[in-house]
């Protein structure tokens, strides 16, 4: 008899631990854990607005940049760039003033004063695409969003505002011979900088009267 009983419990035991095990979710509440996915147009946006423009007026200017690191960024490289992952491609904000010299359908050529000599970087107007913007502002964490195309989306939306607030304006206005001033990130190869023919993202442009 005894051993019936210990059966019995035992299968008691055991249901109870089925019971628990399993967990019923109710539809609403699956519902507003959806409705509560990652919205990157308004993080984007809260970026833009909040965060970027204290970023932007700290931006090291392009000359200086070049002067303190020359052609090797080494030990400088997480003073004054940002990269999200680990690699020898590093990303900078950084502000120059040029001499408009070639206007083209993809970018504006500027001649910028370094020391006693001249060089030339060009401002992207038409392909603003990739992270160069994302990352050298230094305000995303890549710990913070485990999904991929979190970060990809976040780009994106940066990316968007740049073509649809700041170079319709900028594009109509600028004719060669301006003198501008536009802040920007760039992208930098740790040990093999080549800074003639740099390529700049704007973020904010405008031209010097």
């Amino acid at each position: 008899m005894n051993r019936y009983i210990k059966y019995l419990l035992l299968i008691v035991a055991i249901g109870l631990v089925a019971y628990k095990s399993v967990y019923v979710k109710k539809l609403s509440e699956m519902k507003v854990a959806a409705d509560e996915k990652f919205d990157a147009v308004a993080f984007s946006k809260k970026l833009w607005d909040e965060n970027l423009p204290a970023k932007l007026d700290s931006a090291i200017d392009l000359t200086t940049l070049i002067t303190l690191t020359g052609t090797y960024l080494g030990d400088l490289s997480s003073k004054y760039t940002n990269a999200l992952g680990i690699g020898n491609y590093r990303y900078a904000l950084i502000k120059a003033e040029g001499t408009v010299t070639n206007i083209t359908a993809d970018d504006i050529t500027v001649q910028i004063k370094l020391g006693d000599s001249l060089m030339t970087a060009k401002i992207a107007t038409e392909f603003i695409y990739g992270n160069a913007i994302r990352d050298a502002s230094a305000l995303v964490d890549v710990k913070d969003f485990p999904n991929t195309m979190d970060l990809n989306n976040i780009s994106e939306e940066l990316n968007k505002m740049v073509r649809k607030s700041v170079l319709p304006p900028f594009k109509a206005a600028v004719k060669k011979g301006d003198k501008v001033l536009v802040t920007g990130a760039i992208e930098i190869h740790k040990e093999h900088i080549k800074w003639n023919e740099l390529e700049i993202i704007p973020v904010q442009l405008q031209i010097v009267q």
